[in-house]
């Protein structure tokens, strides 16, 4: 019945009686992620038997049809396996053994770096064009600018390089720079609030420098992400680009048609 939650032991430990709080996310994306997090970090085994629908619905308060999406969305991402009259099994933790580049929220990105280590190569002002209009600040301005190595468990993971609008870069120091989540350096050291963030990502050819620092090959592929911050009014305050190996990346989106056609 509504709100029983489903049969005794149905539900691993860390599954959540009720869905985390969410401002923008949709209800099945919600759900989907509830259940993501709980297969890839072993809740249910692999070959396993989810829940049914209706056990999912009544733990988290939800109709059927929003357990369906977030279902249908596991089965396309390959956590899942889906079956008429019969419950969903998990066919795998991890789909294809790469990381998901699935980021739709500020805690999301967050949670993306929770095991990733900052290993700071510069802090120094640099000169360049293409960021400094995306800052609103002549071309020519020099721009402070963090250059590093994520790594995960020890082992390089990303490249990254920061770009700060002369007004917050002039303000920070190396030593500020001991978080791996740059804004919330930001936020402690100068009380900037962040309205904002937008995205971009792209795919080119390892460089000179991905070959140094990441252990690439030449001609392999990276993928690119741009990620643009705004503070108070709207004012642009960081610009991070980071480069990737491709092939630890797979990128998921699900595509809202309003219902069917």
């Amino acid at each position: 019945m509504p709100g029983s939650g489903g049969r005794k032991g149905e539900f691993p430990a860390s599954i959540p009686r009720a869905l985390p709080a969410g401002r923008d996310a949709a209800l099945y994306r919600r759900v989907h992620e509830v259940l993501r997090r709980a297969i890839s970090e072993g809740g249910w085994p692999l070959g396993a038997s989810l829940p049914s629908e209706a056990s999912l619905g009544a733990r988290f308060g939800v109709s059927r049809i929003t357990v369906r999406q977030a279902m249908q969305l596991l089965q396309t991402e390959g956590y899942i396996r889906t079956q008429r009259a019969r419950r969903a099994v998990v066919i795998a933790r991890n789909p294809l053994g790469m990381s998901s580049d699935k980021i739709d929220t500020i805690e999301e990105l967050i949670d993306a770096a929770s095991d990733i280590d900052l290993r700071i190569l510069s802090w120094r002002a640099e000169v360049a064009p293409a960021v400094a209009q995306i800052l609103g600040v002549p071309p020519g301005t020099d721009l402070k600018c963090l250059r590093s190595v994520l790594t995960r468990e020890r082992a390089p993971h990303a490249r990254s390089i920061i770009y700060f609008h002369p007004s917050i870069g002039g303000r920070l120091k190396r030593s500020d720079f001991d978080d791996v989540i740059v804004f919330r350096v930001m936020r402690r050291e100068l009380g900037i609030q962040l309205v904002d963030v937008k995205r971009t990502i792209w795919a080119e050819l390892a460089t000179p420098e991905d070959i140094a620092q990441l252990g690439m090959r030449r001609g392999d592929p990276m993928l690119c992400t741009r990620l643009v911050y705004r503070g108070q009014q709207g004012l642009p305050v960081e610009v991070a680009l980071s480069r990737y190996p491709a092939k630890d990346f797979s990128l998921t989106y699900s595509i809202d048609v309003g219902g069917g056609t």
